[in-house]
C-alpha cells in the first residue's frame, strides 16, 4: 500500500495540467480496470514521455515507445497481461502505439513487465518506482537517482542548486540517429506526479 514516506514536493503541476490530466481519466481507469496498473502510474509515466513536452519527430505514440512496437509485439504484449478477447487484441495490434488508448495499455503492460512483483494498485511505493525505474531503462546507479523518477519529491530529490536532478541522455534526432541531452530537469519526477495525484485525490 502506498504510504509515500518523505513526499514533500518541491515542484507541482498547475491548475490547468490538473484539469488536462482529469479530461483523461476515464482512459486511465480504463486502462487499470484492464492491466490491474493504477491508473496514477500511468500517468506519471505518461507526463513524463509526451504530456510536458513537445511531440518528438519519431513515431513512438504517447508513450513513447523506441522503436514502436510491432503489430506482433503489441499483439502478444496485451496477450501476456490482459485477458482481452482474440479480436480486441488484434483491434489494438492494428491500431499501433500512436493510438492513445492502445499506446496507454501497451505501457501499463511493460510497467507489468519491468518490475517483480507485478505492481498493483495496492503495490508499495517501492515496488511502484521500481516499475517506473525499469520503464526508463534504470539509468542513474538507482531508482533514488533517477531524475525521470523522483525529481522533485523531496528537497533531496531538486538537485543541489534547487533547480532541478540532473539528467544526461540520449534522444531520436528527427533524423534516424541519437542526439546527446542533459542538463536540470525542471519536470516531476513520474513518481512524484504518482504522488501528487495521490494526496490530492484527483
Amino acid at each position: 500500500m502506498s504510504e509515500l514516506v518523505g513526499f514533500n514536493p518541491q515542484i507541482d503541476l498547475t491548475k490547468e495540467q490538473y484539469k488536462r490530466i482529469g479530461s483523461f481519466k476515464h482512459n486511465f481507469m480504463e486502462a487499470e480496470g484492464i492491466t490491474n496498473v493504477p491508473w496514477e502510474a500511468l500517468v506519471g509515466i505518461w507526463y513524463r514521455e509526451s504530456f510536458s513536452v513537445a511531440p518528438p519527430k519519431t513515431p513512438g505514440g504517447p508513450f513513447q515507445f523506441d522503436p514502436p512496437l510491432t503489430h506482433a509485439q503489441i499483439f502478444n504484449l496485451l496477450a501476456k497481461f490482459t485477458t482481452l478477447q482474440q479480436d480486441q487484441l488484434e483491434n489494438h495490434a492494428q491500431s499501433g502505439v500512436n493510438d492513445f488508448r492502445t499506446a496507454l495499455l501497451c505501457c501499463a503492460c511493460w510497467l507489468r513487465a519491468k518490475c517483480k512483483p507485478i505492481i498493483t494498485p495496492q503495490s508499495s511505493d517501492v515496488d511502484i518506482k521500481d516499475a517506473m525505474y525499469g520503464y526508463n531503462g534504470r539509468a542513474y546507479g538507482s531508482v533514488e537517482n533517477s531524475p525521470y523518477v523522483m525529481n522533485g519529491y523531496s528537497r533531496k530529490h531538486i538537485g543541489p542548486d534547487g533547480a532541478g536532478m540532473r539528467f544526461s541522455g540520449t534522444i531520436p534526432d528527427g533524423h534516424g540517429g541519437r542526439k546527446k541531452v542533459s542538463g536540470s530537469d525542471r519536470r516531476p519526477g513520474a513518481f512524484t506526479i504518482y504522488a501528487l495525484l495521490k494526496s490530492k485525490s484527483l
